[in-house]
């Protein structure tokens, strides 16, 4: 049976799947690479709200401090996170998916290895493309590190903005690295080895764009500092889905369910998911396709 928790693991304990219950719609919501369910956690309780039965895996080797005993795969990844959603498939009358950033991606990969089942797909963040303007100057050499001795262990250490553009946020969340070695923003150190294994995900992602049918939400920040918003159009004109609706930030980075517009964020998930939790099943909605700039902040500056 499915672990399931209604609080967070606290900071010292291994971290632990999350499921909120709430009605007979469930959505399983994937955290992003080297992080942990915490990240997700708001956007989590305000779904519960809205009346859906929400849940937050954690996958060893993928979950920040969720460590395997042996060497792991993409490919162990994605069996997890089916078994997962097969899982709730099983308990539920309707399933939705979702994630952020690499956790987006997962969602894409299994919305294409279920294209019947799930109803809809929620990414925020997504990353097919690492080309924000906050990536280091060697990103694009990652792809060496398959050839060369060792490499796949180096540490990268995070660094600000953190995703933030909430400066008090973005404090906060340093303070937790340099204490714990993690935040609710991810890891304080990405292996490159992880790196490489988000990399081969993607590509799993895209190849199989074609192959998704369930609605689709994109919810990006125009400033996002990792993946612009070239990742959200590429999945909005990839899939195939019969409504597709793109929500574009104006005052966030690439953390949007913690970041300062994180109540936009929600309410555009929960408008999204509200023909489900009224009985309709997903892609009974006309056929439609949304890009919609969300209200310009008050004031706008890059750190």
């Amino acid at each position: 049976m499915s672990p399931s928790a209604t609080h967070a693991p606290q900071p010292s304990q291994a971290p632990q799947a999350i499921e909120l219950q709430g009605g007979t719609h469930a959505v399983l919501l994937f955290h992003g690479l080297s992080s942990s369910p915490l990240e997700l956690l708001f956007l989590a309780r305000g779904l519960q709200r809205a009346g859906h039965t929400v849940r937050l895996p954690v996958i060893s080797g993928y979950t920040h401090g969720f460590p395997s005993s042996r060497p792991r795969s993409v490919h162990d990844w994605v069996d997890d996170a089916l078994a997962e959603l097969d899982a709730l498939l099983g308990r539920f009358e309707h399933v939705s998916i979702g994630g952020l950033c690499v956790g987006a991606v997962m969602a894409l990969r299994l919305a294409a290895l279920r294209p019947v089942q799930v109803r809809h797909l929620v990414c925020l963040s997504v990353a097919l493309h690492f080309d924000g303007w906050g990536n280091p100057w060697f990103t694009p050499l990652l792809p060496l590190a398959r050839v060369l001795p060792f490499a796949r262990r180096i540490r990268l250490r995070e660094r600000e903005p953190f995703g933030l553009k909430d400066k008090r946020m973005r404090a906060w969340v340093a303070r937790q690295m340099q204490q714990a070695g993690g935040s609710d923003a991810g890891a304080a150190t990405l292996q490159v080895g992880e790196l490489l294994k988000a990399r081969e995900l993607v590509d799993q992602a895209r190849r199989s764009l074609s192959n998704v049918r369930s609605a689709t939400l994109l919810v990006h920040a125009r400033e996002d500092e990792n993946a612009t918003p070239r990742s959200a159009f590429d999945v909005a004109t990839g899939v195939r889905a019969r409504r597709i609706r793109m929500a574009l930030l104006n005052d966030s980075y690439h953390m949007v369910s913690i970041d300062q517009e994180k109540h936009l964020v929600l309410q555009e998930m929960q408008q999204f998911l509200a023909p489900t939790v009224a009985g309709a099943h997903g892609d009974s909605a006309p056929s439609s396709a949304q890009v919609l700039l969300l209200p310009e902040p008050m004031t706008a500056s890059r750190p």
